[in-house]
């Protein structure tokens, strides 16, 4: 029999938690004194106050409100009106080394103000300090460029926007940048900012031939990948005018599809099959020679497959052709080369979801023009913190990763006899990769 006199039991997991804003000195941001650090070890105000601008300097210099803007981005707040939160925080301003941030107001009337030959120039800046963290790209005699276009859709009455290719959203108008990125270093190297309108390779040439310009005369060879976009006959003319060894995804036409059918294919394992041919590409009276690589893979159910050429002969593979003036190389080696470009969608993929690549805050073209090149500047940013800071040399973390990690620590500033201290959380769980990042960026020297 149940006693009557017994008490009911309390729930101990219902807690009441009162809120209250009364915490003073905090931060969600302990941890950016890491890259705070590393850029003051670079440099990099110092060189973009020399970025030369119409605009009215007012209480910040030109470096202040480029390196404002990429320590937003760096925070993940990918417009510039997203960074009232780091105004309001006095902690991390002095992380960082701030007496204080511009508000939503200054950062839109320097873009605003800002010209395309003024966004050009921080490109050029961004170059420059790439080739001094590369060491001017000492000891390579190879480098490798990854060209790649990205629409970008905007969402106002941007300047120059304009309808064109837009698989993710047709029909708006649209931004549709340039990129070249360093195969090996994952580096990118320059970028062509251009409204929606224009083709992936509008202008690919002259943008192309700026790359060339920017790579010391001891890199012997360049070496080149891209994706279907860039197969055009006065593209791949100019790509054997200059010696580039190359390797171009093609567009299958008709006049490609015809040959695929009775090529003699080598299997390589796992449905995958293997063949070569010899095309002749003609405009006028230009012709070119070109060897063809032709990768098919038996199509499996339930596994997703490129576009198949509409030949009832050719059903069940899918196909995938790369046209290439490599010669030595096996046709597996040719394709297993194009396939390192996949690196190339993941950095813009970065720079989309963490460097505001999607983003164009500004009416004006010029400021949207600069804050692509601030973007990418902060992509390259965050790719040598993650070498020269983290250690990550082959391998390399994503940015969410990076500030999960090492930015979003909880702080408490308090004042010391002789300084402030930082207190981060107790229980962060990789204090000794922070220490060792500490220590990298200690003795971090750069020629």
């Amino acid at each position: 029999m149940k006693s009557t006199n017994q008490q009911p039991e309390i729930n101990k997991d219902k807690v009441k938690v009162k809120v209250e804003f009364s915490g003073r000195n905090m931060t969600p941001y302990g941890g950016f004194g890491l890259f705070g650090k590393f850029v003051r070890k670079l440099g990099v105000e110092r060189i973009l106050d020399k970025v030369s601008t119409n605009a009215p300097e007012g209480k910040y210099t030109v470096g202040r409100k480029i390196m404002s803007v990429i320590h937003g981005l760096a925070c993940g707040l990918e417009r510039p009106s997203d960074t009232e939160v780091l105004r309001q925080d006095k902690v991390f301003q002095k992380v960082i080394g701030y007496e204080d941030y511009p508000d939503q107001t200054t950062f839109s009337r320097f873009l605003k103000a800002l010209s395309v030959p003024e966004a050009k120039q921080i490109g050029d800046k961004g170059v420059q300090m790439l080739l001094r963290v590369r060491n001017n790209f000492r000891g390579y005699f190879r480098l490798t460029f990854d060209l790649d276009s990205h629409v970008k859709p905007v969402y106002g009455s941007q300047q120059r926007a304009k309808v064109g290719y837009n698989p993710k959203k047709p029909g708006r108008k649209s931004y549709h940048p340039l990129f070249c990125f360093i195969g090996e270093t994952r580096d990118f190297l320059l970028g062509k900012f251009r409204a929606g309108n224009a083709n992936s390779s509008s202008g690919a040439i002259e943008f192309l031939k700026a790359c060339l310009r920017l790579i010391p005369k001891w890199v012997m060879q360049i070496y080149l990948r891209a994706d279907s976009g860039f197969y055009c006959f006065e593209f791949l003319w100019f790509l054997e005018k200059v010696r580039i060894k190359y390797a171009v995804a093609v567009r299958l036409y008709n006049t490609i599809q015809m040959k695929l059918a009775g090529l003699d294919y080598r299997p390589l394992g796992r449905g995958v099959e293997v063949a070569e041919f010899e095309h002749c590409l003609t405009k006028g009276k230009k012709t070119l020679r070109c060897r063809m690589i032709v990768i098919r893979e038996e199509i499996r159910e339930g596994k997703a497959h490129k576009k198949v050429p509409r030949l009832f002969a050719l059903k069940g593979y899918s196909y995938q052709v790369i046209v290439t003036n490599i010669s030595k190389e096996a046709p597996e080696e040719i394709w297993r080369f194009y396939n390192g470009r996949a690196n190339v969608e993941n950095m813009i993929k970065e720079a989309a979801i963490g460097f505001g690549l999607e983003v164009s805050p500004s009416h004006c073209y010029g400021g949207n023009a600069a804050y692509f090149q601030i973007g990418m500047l902060a992509y390259n940013l965050m790719n040598w913190f993650k070498e020269l800071a983290l250690g990550q040399k082959q391998k390399k973390a994503m940015i969410k990763w990076v500030r999960n990690r090492f930015f979003l620590i909880a702080g408490k500033l308090v004042a010391g006899s002789r300084y402030a201290i930082l207190k981060l959380s107790q229980s962060y769980p990789w204090r000794e990769e922070y220490m060792r990042a500490e220590a990298r960026l200690e003795v971090l020297q750069l020629t």
